[in-house]
């Protein structure tokens, strides 16, 4: 199998079948709009990544209940489309500001479309930006820039991480939960 291939798996319904030479291992993707992909390394058999995928059901049907769960619970807003000129001026003087005024530094700043993250921080602390980011409230805006420079200190979501991003903008808890209502990409 070297095309992508698509089999139905009854308990799951279709999932997409792919060979990726870069893979070095399985790996089973719930993507936003419920469709279920399996990555297959060069050296793994079509017949072993599919016991693979049945041996994972439970977990790929957790992760479809909870993709669900939010479809219900956060209706999609329906943002405006947005200028990448327009949303890269604004949100590079919006982190210049923030970074300046927090005493935080990055290295490089992306503005992309981006389906499924608001932002994003490298290792190498070059920070991604969401393009759709300037149609959100203001706060929710620099919640998401504060918390991509917070990334520029704390790699990873440790109780350190949460305690400076409840310094800087106050109720995270609450700003999180508004998140919600502009996902992206479910």
């Amino acid at each position: 199998m070297n095309n992508p291939t698509t089999l139905y798996i009854p308990s799951l319904g279709p999932v997409l079948f792919t060979r990726s030479q870069r893979a070095r291992r399985l790996s089973i993707t719930v993507k936003p709009d419920q469709t279920v992909k399996v990555t297959i390394p060069k050296r793994v058999s079509f017949p072993a990544a599919k016991k693979f995928l049945e041996s994972k059901i439970p977990w790929v049907k957790k992760n479809l209940n909870k993709l669900q769960k939010l479809r219900q619970n956060y209706p999609r807003q329906n943002l405006p489309p947005v200028n990448k000129k327009e949303a890269k001026t604004i949100l590079t003087n919006r982190i210049n500001l923030l970074a300046q005024k927090y005493k935080f530094s990055y290295n490089r700043l992306y503005i992309r479309n981006q389906k499924t993250r608001w932002g994003s921080c490298s290792s190498k602390n070059n920070i991604s930006l969401n393009m759709n980011l300037i149609r959100l409230p203001q706060k929710l805006q620099d919640y998401v820039i504060l918390h991509e420079l917070v990334h520029t200190k704390h790699k990873n979501h440790s109780k350190k991480f949460w305690a400076q991003m409840d310094r800087l903008v106050g109720d995270g808890k609450r700003l999180r939960s508004q998140m919600k209502k502009y996902r992206l990409g479910v």
